[in-house]
């Protein structure tokens, strides 16, 4: 994956404004054979010119209500200055009852407009710093000792995927149980081991999956008016773990949508590719390739060269894949849910490999509808009405499947869904 990557060019920043007019740069000086009598009348009448009224304050607004309609005609949202808050509602989070991680991270963060564009543009960004180093820290003391508690759990979901059967994943009552049935199966090294929604047993990932921080940001990256939380991905890739091969979350998910999102933010800093890091590889653009599934169907050969499909083939000059490592502690990449992503292969212990746990929180629009054949696929094997009597099968992938089969049964497709499992979070509830 690493090859396929493009050296995205750095700009630097334009150089500051010459200061002209010599050393006092612009400011002229004018003599004014006024008297001081008539200087005073003239001041009178500006500043009553100036006060107005409110006029001034009035066209100010109206030039900013026009602008923030030509954004909205762009599909984006315009960035509103946000009054000063104190220290303790910051503490208390946006909505003054937010949880001891709210507080960690502060107030809400604002999207700037050129975020925005890069996300709708490339499929991918960046938010720096979305995250303090505390909440991030907060979240490691609690995510890293669930998943070692749950790792039968992790590889029982990737026997699951590979078998294509719920009953094959629970035969295995330990990890080499696991190991052995993946071996039959011819799998190589794994990319990673995943757990799904802790934020319904931990208190620190809940308050951030459920925050009106997140969700604030989820919507207006998405241009929506309100997301419902689909679910949080706990990923632990260990020294000598292969590569995570490229891949789009919606084709796992159960909705009917574009309008998807992935926050991802690992639980220590990332350094660049060639130094051994594992951060996210994107292809710029591919969330709009509606070509790709068109033309080619679900699985076709041309998903198997993507390196020249997108410009980064052997002896391609460049490429279309990017990244944004380094990553510091807090800083959280966000991608849409038919943007194309990888990973490369963790090194192993005796080349300096570490693990690396990071966390990803997925939301929806709330308006997305859930597709027939996702609610088939998770009746349980032999019962009537499931995928497996069906001759088209489901039709995304199975990895996501352990994550909402517990709840998808309990909605009808095709209409406007409420799941306390599925939980609408922007607006917050009131």
């Amino acid at each position: 994956a690493t090859a396929f990557l493009a050296a995205a060019p750095r700009r630097r920043p334009p150089p500051p404004p010459s200061a002209g007019g010599g050393r006092f740069g612009d400011v002229v000086l004018r003599l004014s054979s006024e008297t001081p009598q008539a200087a005073g009348r003239k001041r009178k009448r500006q500043k009553r010119r100036r006060s107005g009224g409110g006029g001034g304050d009035a066209r100010n607004r109206m030039r900013k209500d026009e602008l923030n309609g030509l954004v909205r005609g762009l599909g984006l949202t315009p960035v509103e200055t946000e009054k000063k808050r104190s220290r303790k509602d910051s503490e208390r989070g946006e909505d003054g009852d937010g949880g001891e991680i709210i507080g960690l991270m502060g107030a809400q963060k604002e999207i700037s407009l050129r975020t925005q564009l890069e996300f709708s543009r490339n499929g991918h960004a960046v938010l720096r710093s979305f995250l303090s180093p505390a909440a991030v820290s907060e979240l490691r003391l609690d995510l890293v000792p669930y998943l070692t508690e749950r790792e039968i759990d992790a590889w029982r979901q990737k026997v699951e995927v590979a078998y294509d059967s719920a009953e094959v994943a629970e035969s295995c009552r330990t990890v080499e149980e696991c190991i052995a049935l993946l071996k039959e199966r011819g799998l190589p090294a794994l990319p990673f081991l995943q757990n799904f929604n802790a934020w319904r047993t931990l208190p620190a990932v809940r308050d951030l999956c459920l925050s009106p921080i997140m969700g604030h940001a989820a919507a207006t990256l998405l241009g929506v008016p309100s997301v419902r939380l689909y679910q949080d991905s706990s990923f632990h890739k260990r020294p000598g773990d292969g590569p995570t091969p490229w891949h789009s979350d919606a084709r796992m998910a159960p909705f009917d949508t574009s309008r998807m999102i992935t926050f991802w933010m690992p639980l220590r800093s990332v350094p660049v590719p060639e130094e051994g890091g594992t951060g996210l590889l994107f292809v710029d653009g591919s969330h709009a390739d509606f070509a790709l599934p068109y033309w080619n169907g679900r699985d076709g050969d041309e998903y198997g060269r993507l390196e020249e499909r997108y410009g980064g083939g052997e002896g391609a000059d460049g490429g279309g894949a990017s990244h944004h490592m380094p990553m510091s502690v807090g800083d959280v990449t966000v991608h849409a849910g038919w943007t194309l992503h990888c990973a490369d292969a963790c090194p192993p212990a005796s080349e300096g490999g570490e693990d690396r746990y990071a966390l990803a929180i997925t939301y929806v629009d709330a308006r997305a509808e859930i597709r027939e054949d996702a609610v088939r696929a998770a009746v349980p094997e032999g019962e009537e009405g499931g995928s497996d009597n069906d001759d088209e099968g489901p039709l995304g992938d199975n990895e996501d499947r352990w994550s909402y089969r517990e709840w998808v049964a309990e909605v009808e497709p095709r209409r406007a869904f409420e799941n306390d499992l599925v939980p609408i979070v922007y607006p917050p509830p009131r």
